[in-house]
């Protein structure tokens, strides 16, 4: 389906978008900020290191939900804004059967697995607020339409804001260094889940192996609100609504070595996800106090783009993941844990629904994004035989290149969704407590997620140095873990 004019190819920040995973998962993994690699027995591990399921001795079941309060703070042009938004969600949950061998068997245990994680929270809303901008989002339109088209072109032309002279050059309502007051509310709800299915081998406790086949739905809603009051007269509302579902499949396989009882390395693989997408998109767009250019009077009421709405269909690979892991134990006190990812976003691709790649949009994935590491620190000291206590810290680096920004590169977006933001470094605090007795446990975490971005409403293409084009954005998660289980 299509509006008018409107074209509907995807862009680089929606493959950069559902590429990036979240520390989610056990209290247990989430209390160590995810340093779990080379340690294996969480029922999480099935999504990072399949290899940890071949750690089990025992069969377990478990479930974990999860209280989020996601705050956001903006600012732009030095006017600061705040929002939040509290969610319930269940994190992980599922079984691993443990199975032992017989005595001559090299194999000293095999064991299956079916979990559910979340992997990925999208739930936030966002509110900036700017005053006297020398940019106009109608720059952005009537710049793009004298330049190939913009798939905006069409709502601001039948509210009036944008016209089409004798020579057929786009011009906007908005006299000579008019300033303009913006805002933006952006409404992000749903998320990635993924449910794994896992097989495990133990070899004489020294060499573990395991494999995982996973299966990802996405489910993903954006809602925002635009507006601009112009300082001579009138102003604009515009109004975008985008839900993204997909499915999509891939594999891990995973190892754990322990060449001496202390120590363990890890190392697992994530192939990329190949996912089936849809994006369903709705607009409209208002504007306010012009004057009719047929009777130069006000208009008796606002000129209105009645909500439109378009679907597009398209394929999308995620990139791939490589995860090294070392852990030591310290007798049975505790131990500390490390992991290493390496990810390379230039690995990223998009298709049509037909399979033939948007080779645009996938010369700018290269070009823009970047192979980063994420790192994961984390430990545990049992207090007594009962109880744990634990703490993590994690370091997600930007995936996008410097470059993007200091060159002042053109950023295409997919839709009528004119903003987009450049993902910094991520960072994460945590520590939790667990409880066991028999064959019941009981683990509870507190997570801090501290995400940085440059949240830009639109591409502006200003060239002054001093002017500040991008909102400073802070979203800060707070997560109360809390997992249950029994071990049979």
């Amino acid at each position: 389906m299509a509006i008018g004019t409107m074209t509907f190819a995807q862009a680089e920040f929606d493959a950069l978008k559902y590429s990036l995973n979240d520390i989610n998962g056990s209290a247990r993994y989430v209390g160590m900020s995810g340093a779990f690699g080379a340690l294996g027995g969480d029922l999480t591990t099935l999504s990072m290191n399949p290899a940890g399921i071949a750690v089990y001795r025992s069969s377990e079941l478990s479930i974990t939900p999860n209280i989020g309060f996601a705050s956001s703070n903006s600012l732009f042009n030095g006017i600061q804004s705040n929002d939040s938004k509290t969610r319930i969600m269940i994190n992980n949950f599922g079984y691993v059967g443990s199975f032992r061998t017989y005595d001559e068997s090299e194999i000293s245990n095999f064991n299956f697995g079916i979990g559910y994680n979340r992997i990925k929270d999208y739930s936030r809303s966002v509110h900036t607020i700017g005053k006297n901008s020398s940019i106009s989002l109608l720059d952005r339109i009537t710049a793009d339409e004298n330049n190939g088209g913009s798939n905006l072109y069409t709502p601001a032309y039948e509210t009036w804001l944008v016209n089409k002279d004798e020579d057929g050059f786009t011009t906007s309502v908005l006299t000579e260094n008019e300033k303009v007051n913006n805002f933006m509310h952006m409404f992000e709800t749903g998320g990635i889940g993924e449910w794994d299915f896992s097989l495990g081998a133990n070899y004489g406790h020294i060499f573990y192996l395991g494999m995982t086949l996973g299966v990802q739905s996405v489910d993903y809603e954006l809602k925002t609100i635009y507006g601009e009051d112009f300082s001579q007269n009138g102003g604009l509302e515009l109004r975008n609504v985008l839900v993204t579902q997909g499915s999509g499949v891939n594999l891990k396989v995973g190892t754990i070595i322990r060449p001496f009882p202390q120590f363990r390395m890890g190392f697992a693989y994530h192939s990329p996800t190949f996912y089936s997408m849809t994006d369903v998109y709705g607009v409209s767009m208002e504007s306010m106090g012009l004057i009719d250019p047929e009777t130069d009077l006000p208009f008796a009421e606002n000129p209105y783009y009645e909500p439109r709405d378009g679907a597009v269909d398209y394929q999308m690979q995620t990139p791939g993941r490589l995860i090294y892991s070392a852990a030591y134990q310290f007798g049975d006190k505790g131990f500390l844990s490390l992991d290493w990812d390496v990810v390379d976003y230039r690995e990223a691709k998009l298709k049509d629904a037909d399979g033939v790649p948007f080779d645009d949009t996938n010369s700018m994935i290269d070009s823009d994004f970047n192979a980063v590491s994420n790192i994961r620190l984390g430990g545990e000291y049992r207090v007594t035989e009962n109880v744990s206590l634990r703490a993590g810290t994690a370091w997600y680096q930007s995936p996008v290149n410097n470059s993007l920004e200091t060159d002042n590169t053109y950023i295409v977006t997919a839709g009528t969704t004119p903003q987009y933001s450049i993902e910094k470094d991520t960072y994460y605090l945590s520590g939790g407590i667990g409880y066991r007795t028999g064959a019941f446990f009981m683990d509870a975490a507190l997570q801090r997620q501290m995400r940085n971005e440059h949240f830009y409403h639109f591409f502006d293409g200003t060239e002054d140095a001093n002017y500040t084009k991008y909102a400073e954005l802070k979203t800060n998660r707070t997560n109360l873990v809390v997992s249950m289980g029994f071990k049979f």
